[in-house]
């Protein structure tokens, strides 16, 4: 188990520390710290078992924290809210250290988080718990384009939900009406009557050309984020939430656009 907190002993060195389940299953000492050596080449601290943890980043704690756990060749490896401790940058970069190490280990790890960006790059398969039920389970794109709920959809990713009638559903795609304009869709539905329809950030354009699809809205936020910008809008739709990759010619708060829905990348979702 690796622990939030990562709990290593402050007395020992580093190498006492990765070796010390070892030793509590009598390993003989030489061969745990070879054994440990190993562990900690195998997370990137080679040459630092000599040290106290107190010598150590927040990152290299959390990295000699599971070398200590991985040299006891677990069946499963639980991880509990492991880089909660640790600044953005540094997150992104031991999350994938783990991962690296848990592919080339073959292990199965059940990774704890409230993170669902962390939670999707270190996933084969999600479980999203609400009120100590399973809400869904599946893989990470499953959840993101898939969502059986308002809950997930709304959970895992940003998401504009909308209210809407399915007037017709099959396996084949969806036909719906959405403020009061008929829409079909290329999304399999199962019933007919009021649902929601989930538009993630990403997944519908934005024009100054009006159609007999599109819905008409107002700028009322745009943020400038180097790679993208970030709209909010306001209109036929309701309050919508958009990030789009033109940072050319960037709309400004006030400008009237048209929203061009992906008839390919929409989803439905009860109520």
């Amino acid at each position: 188990m690796v622990f939030q907190s990562y709990a290593l002993f402050p007395h020992m060195t580093v190498l006492q520390n990765v070796a010390y389940g070892l030793t509590v299953k009598n390993m003989p000492k030489p061969e745990a710290h070879a054994k440990a050596e190993q562990g900690l080449e195998m997370v990137g601290l080679a040459g630092f078992g000599q040290r106290l943890p107190s010598e150590l980043s927040g990152g290299q704690q959390q990295r000699v924290a599971v070398a200590r756990a991985i040299v006891l060749e677990p069946e499963v490896l639980l991880l509990d809210e492991p880089l909660s401790n640790l600044d953005a940058k540094l997150r992104r970069h031991v999350r994938e250290e783990i991962r690296q190490i848990q592919q080339e280990l073959s292990l199965t790890a059940v990774y704890v988080t409230h993170d669902q960006e962390e939670a999707m790059a270190v996933s084969d398969r999600i479980i999203v718990m609400r009120n100590a039920e399973i809400a869904q389970e599946g893989t990470p794109h499953d959840l993101y384009e898939r969502p059986n709920s308002t809950f997930i959809a709304d959970f895992i990713g940003d998401a504009n939900l909308v209210d809407c009638d399915v007037l017709e559903a099959t396996k084949n795609g969806s036909t719906i009406r959405v403020a009061g304009k008929t829409v079909a869709l290329k999304t399999a539905y199962d019933k007919t009557g009021p649902a929601k329809l989930v538009l993630r950030p990403n997944h519908f354009e934005l024009s100054q050309i009006a159609t007999e699809h599109s819905f008409e809205a107002s700028i009322t936020y745009a943020a400038y984020l180097g790679n993208q910008i970030q709209y909010s809008m306001s209109g036929e739709l309701g309050d919508i939430f958009m990030i789009s990759e033109t940072v050319a010619q960037p709309y400004v708060m006030g400008d009237n656009v048209q929203i061009h829905i992906s008839p390919d990348k929409a989803m439905l979702v009860e109520v």
